[in-house]
């Protein structure tokens, strides 16, 4: 056998190649467990037109449909903040939500379907 095989570091890099595999497994699976509950038939094209652009992709900083956690410090904002940056834009999200035709109660629900949790009124 080569001297090579019978050093600790590559021991130590053989454990952690073995272990990668694993690890990766139980990230996409909780990242599946997150995942939002359905959404009502007439507000499944508003959202893919307008809110999953951003919502549905990580890189874009936006909070994902589904996150609980990334949606519960906005969501402790409360109804009228959380409406107020939607219609009037907040940091990244653009005003209206990308969505000009959509009434108070359809970004409510939107919102709500997002978070996991209904927005109160």
């Amino acid at each position: 056998m080569l001297p090579f095989f019978n050093r600790p570091l590559f021991a130590l890099a053989m454990v952690w190649a073995l272990l990668l595999p694993v690890t990766g497994c139980q990230e996409k699976t909780a990242v599946a467990a997150q995942a939002p509950p359905a959404l009502a038939a007439e507000l499944q094209p508003i959202y893919a037109r307008s809110c999953a652009t951003c919502h549905a992709n990580p890189a874009s900083g936006a909070p994902l449909a589904g996150d609980r956690g990334a949606w519960a410090p906005r969501m402790g904002k409360g109804r009228e903040m959380l409406l107020e940056h939607t219609i009037n834009g907040f940091n990244g999200m653009p005003p209206m939500g990308a969505c000009a035709d959509c009434s108070e109660e359809q970004y409510a629900a939107l919102i709500g379907y997002m978070s996991g949790t209904r927005l109160e009124q």
